[in-house]
């Protein structure tokens, strides 16, 4: 691991370079930690510079966006367990009014402290939902509910799985892109 600089549209930016025996090809990672760079041992230093500012505009909005991220808030075993019942009664209430308008059935409820995902749904229709939800707005809520009651009938992001979306929840692209900014 090496850390570099390289200047982006006129911004000096900070990247980490892993050497890779299993890549295949080059690849780019942005997250709060910032930019990282991933090459396969065979390829030489100087193809990187090129990489990076072939997607310049990609990894300057990709780290604004990142730099915005607001922090989850540490949560001890005793307050865990009140945010859970918490958000399951929150969740099941806001599943039960949107589902007036769409009528789909699902299986089972289920709510955890998830690290990756404010929430999934199976194809045999389990609804899984991160417990973190009850601490965003509840506008934040409600898409997530949405966006994964949509699911039930649209197992994809295809153009008819957002139509149903925005069928309830017209203005999701910016609740979507608000519910970006929270960390899990």
């Amino acid at each position: 691991m090496t850390r570099k600089t390289i200047s982006l549209a006129g911004q000096e930016i900070e990247y980490e370079l892993l050497s890779s025996r299993q890549a295949r090809k080059m690849r780019i990672e942005v997250g709060v930690n910032g930019l990282k760079v991933v090459k396969p041992v065979f390829v030489p230093f100087i193809f990187i510079e090129q990489f990076i500012k072939s997607r310049a505009v990609w990894i300057i909005k990709n780290l604004a966006v990142t730099r915005t991220y607001v922090s989850p808030p540490t949560i001890s075993k005793d307050e865990l367990i009140i945010l859970k019942r918490r958000a399951a009664h929150l969740i099941l209430a806001r599943l039960e009014f949107y589902n007036q308008s769409y009528g789909y059935k699902f299986k089972s409820l289920s709510v955890r402290d998830q690290k990756t995902r404010w929430g999934s749904c199976s194809r045999l229709g389990a609804l899984n939902f991160n417990c973190r939800l009850a601490l965003l707005p509840e506008n934040l809520l409600d898409y997530v509910a949405v966006h994964e009651l949509c699911h039930l009938k649209e197992m994809n992001h295809s153009a008819k799985f957002w139509t149903l979306v925005e069928r309830t929840i017209p203005d999701y692209k910016e609740r979507r892109k608000k519910l970006h900014s929270f960390n899990l």
